[in-house]
């Protein structure tokens, strides 16, 4: 595993450097993927984090702000016309799902506060790095289903998010040198027991990232955000004609 994990960090890091040429905003949560973006930026990346005033993603970065003494920009959903964001996603993409419209509704209205042009996200390190639940739980479950889905819906979704606020996406985790590794990005070296994306984690232990941040049980963005609590309340209005 050292092999990969040292070349993993090689590249990434290198992704990481190539981004910080221009100031950069990132869209942090607090948890391992953006963390560990953040620090190998040199903690140049802006971060950025939303979600509702007593939403997890929200305890985690004003955890995160004392233990690496950085300052996170909070959006706070409290007194935001979520409905009206949700009007506009749907014109961007009429055929999102409603679980689709729950994660990408983090990013959307994100990209409305932050007035850097270059964003900076982790997509990617859940599908290459087996980051998911349902990996281990099923030993057996690939993750080309998930990547396919990544680079054929998410990421031009994603895209088309970005250019609405006239935004620039940057994902080092999608970088080509970490792609050209895909194949030897393997679940066994990702997977042990009830531990999953061990490479990024080794990665973050390297350099000397806070182990109860790289170690932070994983909040998919609309649960950490409470978006999801939101949507559950208002699905009714938002697809009334589906």
């Amino acid at each position: 595993m050292q092999n990969i994990t040292e070349d993993v960090y090689k590249e990434l890091k290198a992704a990481v450097e190539k981004t910080t040429e221009n100031p950069c905003a990132i869209a942090y949560s607090g948890g391992l993927d953006s963390s560990l973006l953040l620090a190998l930026s040199n903690y140049t990346y802006i971060p950025y984090t939303l979600g509702f005033s007593d939403s997890r993603d929200i305890d985690n970065v004003d955890e995160n702000s004392m233990i690496l003494k950085i300052h996170v920009k909070k959006i706070i959903l409290d007194d935001i016309d979520i409905h009206s964001y949700i009007e506009q996603l749907l014109k961007i993409d009429p055929k999102i799902t409603r679980m689709e419209l729950g994660f990408e509704l983090v990013p959307f209205i994100l990209m409305d506060f932050i007035p850097e042009k270059f964003v900076v996200t982790g997509q990617g390190a859940d599908e290459l790095f087996y980051g998911y639940r349902r990996f281990i739980d099923n030993p057996r479950l690939k993750n080309d289903t998930y990547i396919n889905r990544l680079f054929n819906v998410t990421l031009p979704r994603e895209k088309k998010i970005a250019e609405y606020y006239d935004k620039e996406l940057l994902t080092p985790y999608l970088s080509p040198g970490i792609l050209k590794m895909r194949t030897n990005i393997t679940r066994e070296e990702n997977i042990l027991d009830n531990r999953n994306k061990l490479i990024l984690r080794e990665i973050a232990s390297k350099i000397s990232l806070p182990e109860e941040i790289y170690n932070r049980p994983k909040s998919a963005a609309q649960y950490g955000s409470g978006i999801n609590k939101y949507l559950l309340k208002q699905s009714d209005k938002i697809f009334r004609n589906e």
